[in-house]
């Protein structure tokens, strides 16, 4: 019990002198929008040349949705390190002295948890477009995954939009418009 509350203080000391919450929100946002858009391509991209299988769907989903939370847990630890390593650097020449200790072990944990939230972003969103392919026919399904991810990302711009408490339906629109996109792009890049 005593590890479990050392453990929870520390993630709300990292929390508060990492910022970690704000991070931590960007990257699910990031990772999330990333996971959903990818896999659509993936489903409109087979249905574009003629290819498309529920198998294809998610065995190529899934594997697309291991590949980029691996990609964004690795690329956001690293970025992290990096940016927490240059700004305590800072701090010591500020200081003139070395930092120890505190700052340093809650750098590590807020690195380590923005590389957990933007590790398991993309993994959670690759299973809302393919989750119809375990149910429904290949067409139903393909219909049903496009409307859902579209209604996932006009879901996460709203949120975004709320934080600010103007524009919500603005930027959620903004975020479905990228979805379209996207499947316009795809189609076009399929096309016969």
């Amino acid at each position: 019990m005593a590890s479990i509350g050392n453990l929870r203080s520390k993630i709300k000391m990292a929390t508060e002198m990492h910022d970690l919450l704000p991070i931590a929100r960007r990257y699910f946002v990031i990772g999330a929008f990333d996971g959903a858009l990818t896999i659509m391509g993936v489903i409109l991209g087979a249905y574009a040349v003629g290819e498309l299988t529920s198998h294809l769907v998610i065995v190529a989903g899934f594997a697309a949705g291991v590949a980029l939370s691996v990609s964004s847990a690795v690329g956001a630890y690293e970025a992290e390190r990096i940016e927490s390593a240059l700004h305590h650097k800072e701090i010591e020449r500020a200081m003139l002295s070395q930092v120890e200790g505190t700052r340093k072990e809650t750098a590590q944990l807020s690195n380590l948890m923005s590389a957990f939230v933007h590790g398991v972003a993309p993994l959670i969103a690759a299973f809302i477009p393919i989750t119809p392919f375990l149910f429904l026919p290949e067409q139903e399904a393909m219909v049903s995954a496009i409307i859902i991810t579209l209604g996932f990302l006009f879901a996460m711009g709203a949120y975004l939009g709320s934080l600010l408490k103007q524009m919500i339906l603005y930027t959620a629109l903004r975020f479905v418009a990228a979805g379209l996109v996207t499947a316009i792009i795809v189609f076009l890049l399929g096309g016969d």
